[in-house]
């Protein structure tokens, strides 16, 4: 298996263009891309709910603790968000050792919320693991040994011998412990997003696919910062899935 990042513009893409075939629901995902060639009054052509509402950007670098570096604006307008590009475009960060400019970065709605819950799916040699925590957050990963121990993070593992079977397996009661202890007005809702997501993870060959947070807008789920990889051994056969994403 080889695992291949890819920003969190295209983990989003690939989740809003397949979602709703295997869940029969559209996320509301809005998002843009930003680098040094983008003209802003091209992009807001394009996609007019730029101007519309409140925005966040960020950089989208395959790196993480964006907000912890300073990195993330939010509640701006296009103009500002604008400025906020213009002042870091092409500047070195150096993240865990790293170092490198800043060339892209995804603009998204503004999303004022109170609820951030946490989910992981990671595969590895015997199966899938499944984490999830109605306490997501930055400073989930500072925290994390003390996160393994709160009674708010659940986790199950499904083993290879039933991920071929994943619709007849991943049943309710298999998912019950990651939701147990939800107030009963939003469980199931997170519970049935929790299935459709990793229906995709299947499907789309994902090996990593981590959102923190996501949120509730209406009542329905919505990834505020998303993580993922694929197996890259599996383009081929998902060429056609991937076709949006590989074709800009």
């Amino acid at each position: 298996m080889a695992r291949k990042k890819i920003r969190e513009y295209d983990s989003k893409r690939l989740l809003k263009d397949h979602f709703k075939r295997l869940s029969g629901y559209e996320l509301p995902i809005k998002s843009a891309q930003v680098t040094e060639s983008t003209d802003f009054n091209e992009l807001a052509e394009k996609e007019p709910w730029l101007l519309s509402g409140k925005l966040v950007v960020k950089p989208d670098m395959l790196f993480g603790k964006r907000g912890k570096s300073g990195l993330v604006a939010l509640n701006l307008d296009l103009a500002e968000v604008a400025v906020f590009v213009k002042e870091r475009l092409g500047k070195e960060v150096e993240m865990s050792g790293c170092k490198g400019p800043i060339t892209t970065f995804i603009v998204e709605p503004f999303i004022p919320h109170n609820e951030e819950f946490y989910l992981n799916i990671v595969s590895e040699r015997l199966g899938c693991s499944i984490s999830f925590s109605e306490c997501g957050g930055i400073e989930i990963e500072e925290n994390w040994d003390k996160v393994l121990l709160d009674v708010n993070l659940s986790q199950i593992f499904i083993g290879k011998e039933f991920l071929s079977l994943i619709g007849s397996s991943f049943t309710s009661e298999t998912r019950a412990p990651l939701v147990a202890t939800l107030p009963l007005e939003i469980k199931r809702e997170i519970e049935e997003f929790i299935k459709s997501v990793f229906a995709l993870f299947q499907d789309l060959d994902f090996t990593f696919l981590e959102m923190n947070p996501f949120t509730l807008v209406n009542g329905k789920p919505y990834p505020l910062d998303m993580r993922g990889e694929l197996d890259d051994t599996a383009a081929f056969k998902n060429f056609k899935k991937y076709i949006s994403f590989f074709v800009r």
